[in-house]
């Protein structure tokens, strides 16, 4: 049973990620994991339950000045192991660490680009080119940009100090 890609999409776009941890089971099947909105393009993440394993799902997309948003495509891997492994591997990171999950980034055309990322659990923000996006509890992120050289991210902890620097 998969999910409307457009409308969670587009739901996470507009009223950002749920207050509360996410679950999943065999009831609710999916669970959003991340945004970034840089402008005109967008990209959410989500973890989907599929036979024997969970999907980390990457959608892209792209809205014209005066238009909806539209979906240019998107990708991912699967993993297997339970939910709660999802939340060990932040833990086994070094403090002030930001993992690029290698492979986990989408691209849509040469426009549009992105990469999944892991924080450290003393990382709680991640600045990209004027954006702050918090690093929920599970740690993984994702950055969208649309210029032709990847951004660089400033990862900040609790007082706001930036601890590291990651070129995407």
């Amino acid at each position: 049973m998969a999910y409307d890609t457009v409308a969670e999409s587009l739901r996470l776009i507009e009223h950002g990620l749920p207050g509360r941890p996410v679950t999943i089971s065999r009831r609710h099947r999916f669970a959003p994991l991340a945004v970034d909105v840089n402008g005109h393009v967008a990209a959410t993440r989500f973890l989907r339950r599929g036979a024997g394993c969970l999907w980390d799902d990457i959608h892209l997309l792209s809205r014209p000045p005066d238009g909806p948003w539209r979906l240019h495509g998107g990708g991912g891997g699967s993993s297997p192991g339970p939910w709660s492994a999802f939340f060990q591997a932040r833990a086994a990171l070094p403090p002030h660490h930001v993992e690029s999950e290698a492979g986990a980034g989408v691209q849509a055309g040469v426009w549009i680009s992105s990469a999944a990322l892991l924080a450290a659990p003393d990382i709680t923000t991640l600045r990209v080119e004027g954006r702050v996006l918090p690093v929920p509890a599970h740690g993984r992120l994702v950055v969208v940009w649309s210029s032709a050289d990847p951004p660089t991210a400033e990862a900040c902890n609790s007082s706001d100090e930036k601890v590291a620097t990651v070129r995407l």
